[in-house]
This record gives C-alpha cells, sequence and structure tokens, in this order.
C-alpha cells in the first residue's frame, strides 16, 4: 500500500469521495451533499492506495492553526477492514503533519471507534454529542 496526498478536483478526489460516501454516509442514509464538500479545496486530502492504483482508505486533514489540524473523514474501504490500514493511513498522516509543522492532533471520533484512537494515542477531550446522528466524541493528541 502507498500512502500519498490527493489533490482537490482530481479523479483521485472523486474516488476519495466514492470511498468517504460509501463507508460513512450510506450507512445511515445520508449521501454525501455539495454542502458537505464545501471548503475542501483548502484542505489537505490523503490515500492509501493498492498497488494496482485502487484507493482503499483516505482521510483529511484540517488546518486550524499553524500548529494544529483536525483529523476528519477517516474511511477504509470494508473489504479492506481489519488488515491494520487504518492504523497505518493515521500513521502516516501523523508524519507528514508533523513535517509540515503541525503538533496538536484534534478529531471527532464515532463513539464506536473511540478504542481505536485510544490505541493511537489520542485521548478523550470533551462529552458525546451528535453529529450526522451517531454519537461522537471529541479527541485529541499531542506530537
Amino acid at each position: 500500500m502507498r500512502f500519498r496526498e490527493i489533490s482537490f478536483g482530481t479523479p483521485e478526489y472523486r474516488l476519495e469521495c466514492q470511498l468517504r460516501e460509501e463507508v460513512l454516509r450510506r450507512p445511515l442514509g445520508l449521501p454525501l451533499s455539495d454542502e458537505d464538500l464545501a471548503g475542501e479545496e483548502n484542505q489537505l486530502h490523503f490515500g492509501l492506495f493498492a498497488p494496482h492504483g485502487d484507493l482503499v482508505a483516505c482521510v483529511v486533514a484540517v488546518r486550524l492553526s499553524p500548529t494544529e489540524a483536525k483529523i476528519r473523514q477517516m474511511a477504509v474501504s470494508s473489504r479492506h477492514q481489519r488488515q491494520g490500514l487504518g492504523q497505518r493511513l493515521m500513521s502516516e498522516l501523523e508524519k507528514n503533519l508533523k513535517a509540515r509543522g503541525f503538533e496538536k492532533f484534534v478529531l471527532s471520533a464515532r463513539t464506536s471507534a473511540v478504542g481505536f484512537y485510544e490505541k493511537l494515542g489520542y485521548t478523550l477531550a470533551g462529552k458525546v454529542f451528535l453529529d450526522v446522528t451517531v454519537p461522537h466524541v471529541k479527541m485529541s493528541k499531542s506530537v
């Protein structure tokens, strides 16, 4: 698997949107809308690609300040889950963002994914709240 940045508006970006919709939105009966994608041209997009070129995992990062980034929309293809790819994606993302000067990462995790992020060193930073009909909690990590 190869980690690389995805440029906004490219065919790879469209694949990223399809993967995010398939994994994160379709199970909720909520399509990924133009409103959901607003502002993404100013965000950082990354993916893990299989040797034959298929996008198997993706994640988005938003600059909150020169040293803080919000991680959002992390998704792993259902065919590739439980193979350590989410952990690899997050590790590669953190290395990339750290090289860009980011020192703190924040995210809103579905409560079902809290254990995954805790294993990666993230800590709870708030109370449970609803987002797109699903319970979430804020988490953070400093590097």
